[in-house]
């Protein structure tokens, strides 16, 4: 059994797909207008699931009810109207959101080995703990910690501020041994801590796959054809005919089918961007976004990691949508996007066709590869569009440097020993579990991609971890309860600083002195 973790992401909650998430109230049941997004009738729902004892302090927590099975759960959770928010009073109110959380949800659904319970940074608001951020974040990842391992959950803190995700990091760096990635074994470790430095200095670019977005619910390739067969209608011979078909033919018959029977190509087109423009993203995008990537590649259609990047303060232009694209923080589209069905890349024509994808990728690559490391995330070694993709970019190598360079790493879900004999010099392939046994079933085929697909997650927490780079918690108020003893007395100095009389003559100066001390979390103390 893989063993309970503690996420750390920078995102919107409402935005993230997990199965229960923190809604912060009070025992007047009061909900902030933020909070209104998840449906527009919150209030008048918290206030009729309320119970008594939740009211009067008896109870600490309780779900909403009704509420759609298909969304996710919110668990109103009190904090101390008294405003009293130590330690302790973390430690009780989290255990009631998990406990109330696991008592409301059905059984334990097959995707995930572990349920997914997401938490804001709550009661910093109006709840107490505003005051005194670095003490209340340092609580709630230590009571985290301990609540996952004891009632066999994964749960998510979700930061909207960059300085508490900033010090979140801090506190989970230092506190790194090897108990607190369980699942990871030495080399993996490694592993993430150097393509997370790689990451923190601006030098790697991920390039996605479809299984980066699988954790939302997004259909796999076939899934997404027998999605698009439904919306037409196959004569039996026609339809035993059509399953001898690959892939790729069977993408153009029900292009030409919905033309056929749906007035238009393009309603082809609208019917692949419904099935794939979901709601919430995964932990898999969210963790990505947040590395400080000068730019990132895609063939998924979907707008997850758009979303996911735009909630971690870090937005992405989408080319070819948005061309030229100036400056870093893109995000190229090679197989097009739901917000341009017709651009969407899925028939053996689509696929002879979309040159134009590859001039944007030989354009880019040949500036960012000599100098930059490729991660490859959600792609399976023997997928051919893998095959294809890696043959572009040896292609937009110089000749010389395509021989011998090591062009990125690959996070592959299981080991599969030949297929690294295949891309030795050229890859770097990490897998994240052994491959299932030849004969498993496919309930244990199942059961160990979604294992691998959460060590993949765990193994990006880590990367995400070690990535960043921002130390705006350093100056930032009521933070410096997180802090070590050398950073309190870098933090006095740096304030003292701050605090000192300026002429006119040394304006310059203080220019990139105030920028520095900005980004270091600085108010105005003026």
């Amino acid at each position: 059994m893989t063993q309970p973790h503690v996420f750390v992401a920078m995102a919107d909650i409402l935005n993230l797909q997990c199965d229960a998430w923190l809604l912060p109230t009070d025992s007047r049941v009061t909900v902030e207008q933020h909070w209104l997004m998840a449906h527009p009738n919150l209030r008048t729902m918290a206030l009729a699931s309320a119970s008594a004892e939740f009211r009067n302090g008896t109870v600490l927590a309780e779900p909403i009810r009704p509420w759609d099975p298909a969304e996710p759960l919110p668990i109103m959770t009190a904090v101390p109207d008294d405003g009293r928010w130590g330690a302790t009073a973390v430690a009780e109110r989290l255990e009631a959101f998990v406990r109330s959380a696991l008592t409301a949800l059905p059984a334990r659904s097959d995707h995930r080995p572990h349920r997914l319970l997401a938490l804001p940074f709550f009661g910093t608001a109006g709840g107490g703990a505003g005051g005194h951020l670095g003490a209340a974040l340092r609580a709630i990842l230590d009571s985290a910690t301990e609540l996952a391992a004891r009632f066999g959950v994964d749960l998510v803190l979700v930061l909207r501020d960059r300085s508490a995700f900033s010090l979140a990091q801090k506190l989970r760096r230092e506190a790194t041994a090897p108990s607190s990635w369980p699942s990871l074994d030495g080399h993996l470790q490694e592993k993430a801590k150097s393509l997370g430095q790689i990451a923190g200095a601006g030098h790697l670019v991920p390039f996605l796959g479809a299984g980066v977005s699988v954790s939302a619910g997004a259909p796999s390739w076939g899934q997404l054809l027998d999605t698009l067969r439904a919306g037409i209608h196959l004569k039996e011979a026609e339809a035993e005919a059509f399953q001898g078909l690959g892939l790729l033919d069977q993408a153009g018959v029900l292009e030409q089918l919905y033309a056929d029977q749906h007035g238009s190509t393009a309603a082809f087109g609208q019917a692949v961007a419904e099935a794939v423009d979901l709601p919430r993203y995964g932990l898999a995008p969210a963790l990505l976004a947040t590395l400080p990537s000068p730019g990132a590649i895609t063939l998924n259609y979907d707008r997850l990691f758009e979303m996911a990047c735009s909630d971690a303060q870090r937005p992405r232009t989408v080319i070819p949508e948005n061309i030229p694209a100036v400056g870093n923080n893109w995000l190229l589209k090679l197989h097009g996007s739901v917000s341009e069905p017709e651009s969407i890349v899925l028939t053996r024509d689509d696929y002879l066709g979309y040159n134009s994808n590859r001039d944007a990728l030989s354009a880019l690559v040949k500036a960012h590869l000599l100098t930059h490391h490729l991660l490859f995330v959600g792609f399976g070694l023997a997928d051919d569009h893998f095959h294809e993709i890696v043959h572009d970019v040896r292609r937009a190598l110089p000749i010389d440097a395509s021989k011998n360079h090591q062009m990125g790493t690959v996070l592959s879900l299981f080991h599969e020993p030949l297929q690294k004999l295949v891309w030795a010099g050229k890859l770097d392939i990490l897998p994240m579990a052994g491959a299932p046994a030849s004969d498993a079933g496919p309930a244990d085929v199942h059961t160990a991609l979604v294992t691998a697909g959460r060590e993949l997650e765990i193994f990006l927490d880590m990367m995400a971890t070690c990535a960043t780079d921002n130390h705006s918690y350093l100056l930032a108020p009521a933070y410096n309860q997180g802090l070590g003893d050398d950073e309190l007395h870098l933090r006095r100095q740096l304030l003292a600083l701050a605090r000192e009389e300026r002429s006119a003559g040394t304006a310059e100066v203080w220019a990139v002195l105030d920028k520095a001390l900005r980004e270091l979390g600085l108010g105005d103390l003026r």
